[in-house]
């Protein structure tokens, strides 16, 4: 079995394809399938490993067909993520045995011994490894005999470019990473561990990748990061969020750009300022809560209360009227009463939240939180995240309703069905229309409201 040492024969990891090995030199197979859970960061880095499985002259096929070669980019924020990426490496093998199945990721560096053990991957390489794919490829392996490169993510490099043309099978939206990492630690978090400390994309790196993604015809990008609100503090000399907003807004070229999710204490004056001065950035901010009880966000390891959070929400629907705003909220975390849940529930009630995005507490190896004591009953906690489930579908029809009758621009993704066509506004409303004549995928266009559907808002185009 390798071991993570062989990591420091490799050259390190970078973006252009010169960076990357020789590709005559990979075993190669003719057939390739990747698998991708988590976040946009993953999304961004599945497409990086797809093209240079295709340099190496790999056809990408579908994950449900037999290959050569599967691989799996996994998750470790929850256990569910975790048991998912397990179940889709067995799939692999049942599929066809003889293939090199790769683990890759966050999963695959925090559960790589089990893996390897139960005989579901030829290779696993962690969050370090995975990046010299083409090398690890190079080494001999089998599911009896499998490759484990696990280095230590909190020894990871500066973040270097990963140059990429497409993402993956997405025509109109493209995830662009410009961060990694994370310092914050709070209580019940592997991301930390998993993926190392907070590192930047340097400001002429991420640039050059957002003009790549515009002359490919991409109609959005989204920045995305581990923590993202956290850019630039590393780099010599330090950036800014806002600092790379406005040079991203300078190379748009007219496409527009979306951010991912920004911590509550990182919303300062002059980001939200920048914001107000950038119509090219989308009125859609998602700001996790986690939770509304002052003692829990505490035990959470969470910098701000729930009055604090609450008047970022506030201030972000006076300055961006229209904007979706969204939040991130667990429950059942350990010392959750029925009155600390009930404060999350009125805290979400009162505030203009269009969404939630709703997880249970999932203990999550070496964290702290997975020692705490009081942790609710299952059935408690299944049935607190229904009933934040069903606030969070009534925020969204309420926000919803409030469009009929307006024009919003809809970036097109795809056809609905024939004569209709499925996208997204600037401000995160699912939208179909009607189209005579279809407008191109990754095309923005104005489309006139009608009415609410079970699935979005439906309209024509105007």
């Amino acid at each position: 079995m390798a071991s993570a040492a062989d990591a420091g024969r490799v050259s390190q990891y970078g973006g252009s394809r010169a960076h990357c090995a020789d590709p005559r030199r990979v075993v190669m197979h003719l057939r390739a399938a990747v698998e991708t859970l988590g976040c946009k960061v993953n999304q961004y880095e599945s497409s990086f490993f797809q093209e240079r499985l295709e340099d190496a002259g790999f056809r990408i096929v579908s994950f449900k067909e037999r290959a050569d070669l599967y691989l799996v980019h996994g998750c470790a924020v929850t256990s569910r993520a975790c048991y998912q990426t397990r179940q889709l490496l067995r799939r692999a093998v049942r599929t066809n045995p003889d293939a090199r199945i790769v683990a890759a990721g966050c999963s695959a560096q925090l559960e790589g011994d089990r893996y390897a053990a139960e005989g579901i991957a030829s290779h696993v390489l962690g969050t370090v490894d995975k990046y010299h794919l083409l090398q690890w490829l190079e080494k001999p392996a089998d599911l009896n005999r499998p490759l484990v490169a696990r280095s230590d993510p909190r020894r990871s490099p500066p973040l270097r470019p990963l140059t990429i043309g497409r993402m993956l099978d997405r025509r109109s939206r493209a995830f662009l990473k410009v961060q990694d990492g994370c310092n914050a630690f709070c209580t019940y978090c592997i991301v930390p561990w998993t993926r190392g400390r907070s590192r930047s994309l340097p400001l002429n790196d991420a640039v050059g990748q957002l003009r790549r993604f515009v002359s490919e015809g991409y109609g959005e990008v989204v920045l995305s990061g581990i923590h993202l609100g956290q850019w630039g503090r590393d780099l010599h000399p330090p950036g800014t969020l806002p600092g790379l907003l406005r040079a991203c807004m300078d190379a748009a070229g007219g496409a527009r750009l979306r951010l991912s999710s920004l911590e509550p204490h990182e919303w300062t004056d002059e980001l939200l300022n920048v914001l107000g001065d950038s119509p090219g950035v989308c009125p859609h901010f998602h700001v996790p809560l986690q939770n509304g009880d002052p003692k829990i966000l505490e035990a959470m390891g969470r910098p701000y209360t729930p009055d604090e959070y609450a008047a970022l929400v506030l201030e972000l629907r006076r300055r961006f009227p229209d904007a979706a705003i969204g939040a991130d909220v667990l429950v059942g975390f350990p010392g959750e009463s029925e009155a600390r849940f009930r404060n999350t529930l009125e805290l979400i009630e009162r505030l203009p939240l269009t969404y939630l995005h709703v997880f249970p507490f999932s203990p999550r190896p070496g964290t702290p939180a997975a020692g705490f004591r009081d942790r609710p009953h299952g059935a408690a906690v299944k049935r607190r995240a229904e009933v934040l489930r069903n606030l969070g579908r009534e925020k969204r029809r309420r926000f919803e309703a409030g469009f009929v009758g307006s024009r919003v621009e809809v970036l097109v993704e795809s056809e609905a069905s024939p004569g209709w066509l499925r996208g997204t506004s600037e401000n995160y409303l699912s939208v179909r229309f009607a189209a005579a004549a279809a407008p191109p995928t990754g095309a923005r266009v104005g489309v006139r409201v009608e009415r609410t559907g079970q699935q979005g808002l439906i309209g024509i185009i105007d």
